[in-house]
């Protein structure tokens, strides 16, 4: 079983959840990470609030003490970073939630293909011959 830098190996020998992660297409990580992050904004922005500007002197520490601004802020962030990953064809709501199933279904079959190639390739090299030692 072959393990890449970074990568740690599963008990049964399958790559780590890391690793599997990687296999996604770029925009599909970076739209992930940013929905994450988003997903953070509400406490970071709490934590702000308490530690760094309890009396809301700037405008970030403003904002924090609106939490539904800041909810509203990271959605509109998320949307809008949907709309630029993943363009509409057509003006159609429901035309749009069609598109975005057929991606994520398309996304979904290219990542489990790769998983499918790489778990062969691991196959392939678990059960190919070891090299014969040369002679001096």
């Amino acid at each position: 079983m072959r393990v890449e830098p970074g990568q740690r190996a599963g008990i049964d020998g399958s790559a780590s959840a890391w690793a599997r992660i990687r296999l996604l297409p770029r925009q599909v990580l970076l739209f992930a990470l940013l929905l994450f992050l988003s997903a953070l904004a509400p406490a970071i922005a709490e934590l702000n609030r308490v530690l760094v500007d309890p009396h809301g002197s700037t405008w970030l520490g403003a904002l924090a003490r609106h939490p539904a601004l800041v909810s509203a802020l990271s959605l509109a962030l998320v949307v809008g970073a949907l709309l630029v990953l993943e363009r509409p064809r057509s003006l159609s709501p429901v035309a749009y939630a069609r598109q975005l199933r057929d991606r994520l279904a398309a996304v979904q079959a290219d990542f489990d293909g790769a998983l499918r190639r790489r778990a062969h390739e691991e196959e392939e090299e678990r059960h190919a011959p070891e090299p014969l030692p040369s002679e001096p």
